[in-house]
């Protein structure tokens, strides 16, 4: 009886060991996609990246209001006023897929250089979360994008700006 259920863990283990195997080159691809995405935002501009890389109807931006910013247009028209030049950096530090392999979710840093210099300190950063769908023709498009601000961080300038502030007597 003991061999028997031994039996049964071992081959639950291999059998998990070989679906990770597998799912480990679905979360590649999924991170590979996210590091595509940042590349094209950094090469054109963030419009037509997330235009691109966001599912152009079920594609959502959430960004701190009531109602999410929805499909290309929507997209589009958030991020048309964004002045050129502006870069928006980000990395993915992680990767996680669904065991159908058509889902994932990565997340990571993100910064904001209004003058387009990675070199500069940035006029932001935060952690985004996008999370990934495999589409009909093979190609993996956000369905939906949360960024979040990191409230420890504080711009040089603002940093500037409050040590040569004057104090109240």
């Amino acid at each position: 009886m003991r061999s028997w259920i031994a039996g049964l863990a071992l081959a639950g283990l291999t059998g998990g060991a070989v679906a990770a195997q597998s799912n480990d080159a679905v979360v590649e691809a999924i991170l590979q996609a996210d590091r595509d995405f940042a590349a094209l935002a950094a090469e054109a501009d963030i419009e037509n990246a997330f235009a691109a890389w966001m599912d152009s109807v079920d594609g959502r931006l959430v960004r701190g209001t009531a109602t999410p910013t929805r499909g290309e247009a929507q997209i589009r028209a958030l991020f048309a006023g964004v002045p050129e030049g502006t870069l928006l950096h980000w990395e993915p530090e992680e990767g996680l897929a669904g065991s159908g392999d058509d889902f994932g979710v990565t997340w990571g840093v993100w910064e904001l250089h209004p003058d387009g210099d990675r070199s500069t300190p940035p006029a932001g950063r935060g952690t985004y979360v996008t999370v990934w769908r495999l589409n009909a023709d093979g190609n993996w498009r956000g369905i939906l994008d949360m960024g979040t601000d990191d409230p420890s961080y504080q711009p040089p300038q603002a940093q500037a700006d409050s040590q040569s502030a004057p104090e109240d007597d």
